[in-house]
């Protein structure tokens, strides 16, 4: 088998067969927009002597409408981007116009020192060719038949007098048709002593936001998967077009956002055509507000409380108006949409503009609990009502009657639907739909609590430190209606509630604490597992002071009946739940009760002798609190047949 890479030899390399480019003088389209017009114009004419400068906003599509008019079958595109000499921005051009000449490079950089024959070039050694085809060949041989292009301007390091040097001898010694796009303003300024010697023209792009939006659709389409939303896809552009923004690549992104949440609607929600409409322009609108970086995560979070309260303050202080809200600017641009509709819920938009994450269950879930898909007759008073600004008069008022009778009669016990009827309260009151002030709601709702923890109704705290985490804001995936006009209100009441539930807990602990002491007679180790974490999980009294409710005699009798093997899981689980009783005020009660159980421990040992004292005295060390009477020598217990696997 021949060598061809020997050295001394000549090595034939042909040339790959191509075919000589056809003079482009047209568009691949017909000309609409005033850019199209122009570069029609433009690449129609020989050796013009100029080149064009394409300038915009960001995202305002130039790259997208020059290259739809000049595909690659059409111009030579060069992005600049990256490229930090002159001589890479020669070899870009180069192997854009001659493809099968880069070939041949790229094989001659790995053939050092043969003779290489090349077609119409012939002969040459290969230790020179990658550095002559880099100098004279890259920098004199162009093709005139289509059009250059260089985009990215503003990404190219090259220094901007140099960088124009190059592009004016493409434009007057070789006679090249060349378009330059740059996305940003100030580099454009940068060199506007200079750019009239090169730029015969300056174009700048308003966006075709049209012919955008049909390329973005047709980008997204499924193969083979019918299209769900037809013409309703077009709110999109409707709501693009309101919010006065400019942006193609915003649009693109709101295009397949909206593809994705249609691809988790139910058939029967996409029946529904005017549901379908609003959410449409709802969740199109809030998705450029949020892509442009003008509304925030915590924006999204009771949106329909921050229009009731900015209204409310504004009427208030008609000779000194409030500056709206983040969200009260956005919602004041859209006409047409309300983007405070409650046909999705904060947490679930939330979800999808901020974590990107199109969850089906929780998309539906929220959809099913709006006023267009709301089952009425089953739908809890609160619910109804909240919807008011889509339900009729008379649903409305059956369920504001309803609502009105669970409160007096003291029906609803669950903390979030509490809340729910005390902030829909609240707004009627703040609003003048109803005759009590917001006072009266506050007291009333109050004494509401208090009747249920008195008549037993009122569900105990659980245990761990984040368990308002489950009502706090909001409740069946809806927020409470809570403006700033009355958020200081709604407070006290919250505060009152989780207090209540709080003593609910309390007045159960005497009941359980036998319990917990059988426990503690029978299995050191669960007992631990009980009052203290482990990688099993939450403990059942994390911060729930049952300790307290148990009298340290009490305690004690039980430690000594235990199992010996279980003793120091009993006392290193005292140890561990002390240190960390000034991190949980709810265990505040305990603090004081662990000195008594030592103390009660080595008042038992004194009543001992032998090695039962000296275990006695040992296992009330392990509580961690000193003893003013001197310890038995020998070591303390450092280690247990196991050790308690404390988080």
């Amino acid at each position: 088998m021949r060598n061809w890479f020997k050295r001394g030899e000549e090595t034939k390399i042909a040339a790959p067969e191509h075919e000589e480019p056809e003079d482009v003088t047209s568009l691949a389209v017909e000309p609409v927009t005033h850019l199209d017009q122009y570069l029609a114009y433009y690449i129609g004419r020989k050796k013009p002597g100029y080149a064009v400068l394409v300038t915009g906003d960001w995202g305002s599509g130039k790259t997208f409408q020059v290259r739809n008019a000049l595909p690659d079958t059409h111009a030579y595109y060069v992005s600049l981007f990256g490229l930090n000499t002159p001589e890479d921005v020669e070899a870009q051009v180069f192997t854009k116009m001659f493809p099968w000449a880069s070939a041949v490079k790229r094989v001659a950089d790995k053939v050092d020192g043969t003779s290489v024959n090349i077609p119409v070039w012939g002969a040459v050694g290969t230790g020179g060719l990658a550095g002559w085809i880099a100098g004279s060949l890259i920098r004199n041989q162009v093709d005139l038949s289509r059009p250059l292009i260089f985009d990215d301007l503003e990404r190219c390091t090259v220094a901007n007098d140099i960088l124009l040097g190059l592009i004016n001898r493409y434009v007057e010694h070789h006679g090249c048709r060349v378009i330059v796009i740059a996305h940003d303003t100030k580099v454009v300024k940068s060199f506007a002593e200079n750019k009239e010697k090169v730029f015969g023209q300056t174009i700048n792009i308003v966006p075709n936001v049209e012919a955008a939006f049909q390329a973005f659709v047709t980008f997204f389409e499924r193969p083979g998967v019918a299209d769900r939303l037809g013409e309703k896809r077009r709110e999109v552009l409707s709501m693009f077009r309101e919010s006065g923004a400019a942006s193609l690549r915003v649009l693109r992104h709101v295009v397949e956002d909206v593809g994705r949440l249609v691809n988790a609607l139910e058939d029967r929600h996409l029946a529904n055509d005017m549901a379908v409409i609003e959410l449409i322009r709802m969740f199109s609108a809030l998705a450029i507000e949020t892509r442009s970086n003008r509304l925030e995560r915590a924006d999204l979070l009771k949106r329909g409380e921050k229009i009731f309260g900015f209204r409310m303050d504004r009427g208030r202080n008609r000779a000194d108006p409030p500056e709206p809200p983040a969200f009260v600017a956005a919602a004041q641009k859209y006409s047409s949409v309300d983007i405070s509709s409650t046909l999705l819920g904060d947490e679930v938009l939330i979800e999808m503009l901020f974590d990107g994450r199109f969850d089906q269950g929780h998309i539906r879930d929220s959809l099913n609990r709006s006023a267009y898909f709301l089952e009425k007759e089953a739908a809890p008073p609160w619910q109804v009502v909240g919807s008011f600004d889509k339900l009729d008069d008379q649903d409305v008022d059956q369920a504001l009657q309803r609502m009105n009778e669970q409160f007096e009669k003291r029906e609803a016990s669950s903390s979030g639907e509490i809340l729910h009827i005390v902030s829909l309260k609240m707004m009627m009151a703040s609003s003048g739909a109803s005759k009590s002030t917001l006072r009266q709601v506050a007291d009333a709702s109050k004494t509401y609590i208090d009747d249920l923890l008195k008549a037993g109704k009122l569900p105990p705290r659980p245990a761990g430190w984040m368990w308002t985490d489950d009502f706090a804001s909001s409740h069946g995936g809806v927020g409470y209606w809570v403006a700033d006009s009355y958020k200081a209100e709604f407070k006290e009441v919250f505060d009152h509630l989780v207090a209540s539930r709080i003593k609910a807990r309390d007045k159960m602990l005497p009941e359980e604490a036998p319990a917990l002491l059988e426990v503690l007679k029978s299995d050191g180790q669960k007992f631990f597992e009980k009052v203290c974490h482990t990688h099993n999980g939450l403990m059942e009294y994390e911060d729930i002071p049952i300790l307290a409710h148990i009298e340290p005699s009490d305690f004690v009798d039980a430690w000594l009946l235990s199992p010996k093997t279980g003793w120091y899981w009993i006392g290193n689980a005292l140890k561990q739940r002390r240190n960390a009783a000034p991190q949980y005020p709810a265990l505040a009660a305990e603090i004081a009760w662990y000195p008594k159980v030592h103390r009660e421990m080595l008042n038992r040992a004194k009543s001992e002798s032998g090695l039962t004292r000296v275990r006695i005295e040992r296992a009330a060390d392990l509580i961690g609190l000193p003893r003013s009477t001197p310890r038995t020598s020998g070591p303390r217990p450092t280690a247990a047949p196991r050790t308690p696997a404390a988080s």
